[in-house]
């Protein structure tokens, strides 16, 4: 009996240690792999310096990793700047902080290969106040030439905003009535927007939606498209056959003594001819010389 019972005893622990290796197993499951990404405590603004204090480490899917992310909090601190608005969570790029002891300057908002541009604005031309920094714009040229028919032109199309004034935050997010709007243009562009200004045309800015990069087929405006015509228009002249114009006859007479002939002429040429005689007739003194003024 007492063998028994510790065989009882036994086999329970057997069972036992099966059952907790099996639901350890489950429990575990399949090894997932993942990447270390540094992502942002707080919020960051434009200018903001980067410390251990704001930084994290968050386990990103492989797949989902962004371009430019960084794996190691050591590799962001060393007096870098943000240069882009960076909100809690969001991966830290490189394109939106400085390199180490760069500064929070227009010049390092520029993207590589562009040029940044301002031109004047008003009010009106400007937006209404709420193109802001990082919007993105299309730049309308208007004609002021004398003597010249007014047209607009869209001149350039998606163009992104580095600087509204001297505000190039893009945190901000109330309206500004700015006099200068500073623009991210390609070499050549900036070149176009240095001839309309200076050759009295007049540049606007026109708000695009972000979302929507693409371009769109525009054509100038003048007065004409603002006030068409209403006249009728007319009928396009027919490239059918036409019906001939109907020949002119004519019917000329020559009298040669007693002698007549008759010509009849169709559209200049003689078709018929025929010749005739006139029947004398006798004379009255008094009748022919009343009739012929004598």
């Amino acid at each position: 009996m007492k063998f028994r019972g510790l065989f009882l005893i036994f086999l329970s622990l057997i069972l036992g240690i099966g059952v907790v290796s099996l639901m350890n197993g489950r429990s575990t499951g399949p090894h997932v792999v993942t990447a270390k990404v540094v992502t942002s405590k707080a919020t960051l603004k434009f200018g903001d310096r980067l410390s251990a204090e704001v930084l994290q480490v968050t386990e990103f899917p492989p797949e989902a990793v962004p371009q430019g992310a960084f794996s190691k909090i050591e590799d962001l601190i060393g007096d870098r700047v943000v240069l882009r608005p960076i909100v809690v969570g969001e991966p830290v790029l490189a394109s939106k902080v400085s390199d180490i002891g760069g500064k929070a300057t227009l010049s390092t908002m520029v993207e590589k290969g562009m040029r940044g541009f301002t031109i004047r604005v008003n009010d009106v031309t400007g937006g209404g106040g709420f193109v802001l920094p990082q919007a993105r714009v299309d730049v309308l040229v208007t004609r002021n030439e004398p003597n010249q028919p007014k047209e607009t032109t869209v001149l350039l199309q998606n163009v992104r905003v580095l600087a509204v004034d001297q505000q190039i935050d893009e945190g901000k997010d109330s309206p500004v009535v700015a006099k200068a709007v500073t623009l991210e243009v390609t070499a050549e562009d900036a070149q176009k927007l240095t001839l309309g200004s200076t050759s009295g045309f007049s540049l606007s800015l026109a708000l695009r939606n972000y979302a929507n990069p693409e371009p769109i087929l525009a054509h100038s405006v003048s007065a004409s498209d603002l006030f068409p015509s209403s006249a009728p228009a007319l009928p396009a002249p027919t490239t059918g056959p036409t019906t001939p114009a109907p020949l002119l006859k004519h019917s000329v007479e020559i009298i040669r003594g007693t002698a007549a002939t008759s010509y009849e002429v169709n559209s200049g040429e003689v078709t018929h001819k025929s010749v005739s005689t006139i029947p004398k007739r006798p004379v009255r003194a008094s009748a022919d010389l009343i009739n012929s003024g004598g």
